[in-house]
């Protein structure tokens, strides 16, 4: 086999091991940076984390601008109604604005989900 088919087999191979790769495993490989933006759109203290760092703006009505190189992952309580955390995590998309706000899709109206707002 010429040298140039083995470069082109190798080529090859390498483009199909590319295409294997999901959304996550590209974001890990190319090591990039996401950055979004989460509003607090409720009149209550959400605690949440953003790849296990605690925000320091929980209250009602803050902004907070995250840019993260490890994956963009929410954690927050969603229902204070409840004793203890119920954790709801999400994977959050660079350059996108989210905002908690109270989920009017559930019997209890104080439950919060964390939309896509852009």
């Amino acid at each position: 086999m010429s040298n140039i088919h083995k470069m082109l087999e190798s080529t090859f191979a390498n483009q199909d091991l590319l295409i294997d790769l999901n959304e996550k495993d590209a974001e890990t490989v190319s090591g990039g940076l996401e950055r979004f933006t989460i509003r607090n759109e409720t009149d209550v203290r959400i605690p949440y984390a953003v790849d296990g760092k605690q925000t320091s703006y929980p209250y009602g009505g803050s902004v907070s601008t995250w840019t993260t190189g490890k994956g963009g992952t929410v954690d927050f309580d969603y229902d204070f109604g409840l004793p203890g955390v119920q954790s709801r995590k999400y994977n959050l998309a660079d350059g996108r604005t989210y905002a908690f706000r109270y989920d009017t899709r559930t019997s209890y109206g104080q439950d919060i989900e964390l939309f896509d707002i852009t």
